[in-house]
């Protein structure tokens, strides 16, 4: 083997992994702000009689618990946390909550066209149109909507309780 042959093939050696190396690191993805959603079934954790279950049964309880984080550099404005009510569930009025006080909760009950604190519908009675709270088992989403900014590297959390079945 010629000098210059054995030469190419220790450099080949030392520099192709290198370079494999700078090929395999691939630029990183930009980071993007997230919303996770995650729930528990607090009936099925709760029993003692049974072994843990992994169904979900009429009147059970589930707590679904939203995360929203934002690992970018800059703040965030006009931040919104929201989560339809699954079919064949309703929210139990007054279990919503979150970790900031700036966080505003508010309810649709028309598939998220509209929002409000309190949904209201107009119904006839004694034939004259007047205006109701919607009942919450008629709630088909919930939202958060943080006033304030939300800062580099900081998460925001809202939950709430939900049952299978009728209200």
């Amino acid at each position: 083997m010629t000098r210059l042959t054995r030469f190419s093939l220790l450099l080949a050696l030392f520099v192709a992994p290198s370079l494999r190396a700078v090929q395999a690191q691939a630029p990183a993805a930009p980071v993007a702000p997230s919303l996770a959603v995650a729930a528990r079934n607090t009936t099925a954790e709760a029993e003692t009689t049974r072994p843990s279950r992994s169904t979900v049964l009429p009147n059970d309880r589930l707590v679904y618990t939203l995360t929203f984080s934002n690992p970018t550099g800059r703040t965030l404005k006009n931040v919104e946390l929201k989560n339809p009510i699954p079919a064949g569930m309703h929210i139990v009025a007054g279990t919503t909550h979150a970790s900031r006080a700036d966080a505003r909760v508010e309810f649709s009950a028309d598939g998220g066209k509209s929002w409000s604190a309190q949904p209201m519908e107009r119904v006839m009675v004694d034939g004259a149109a007047v205006m109701r709270p919607v009942p919450a088992a008629r709630y088909t989403h919930v939202r958060w909507t943080v006033d304030g900014i939300v800062a580099p590297k900081a998460t925001v959390t809202a939950d709430f309780e939900a049952r299978v079945g009728g209200a």
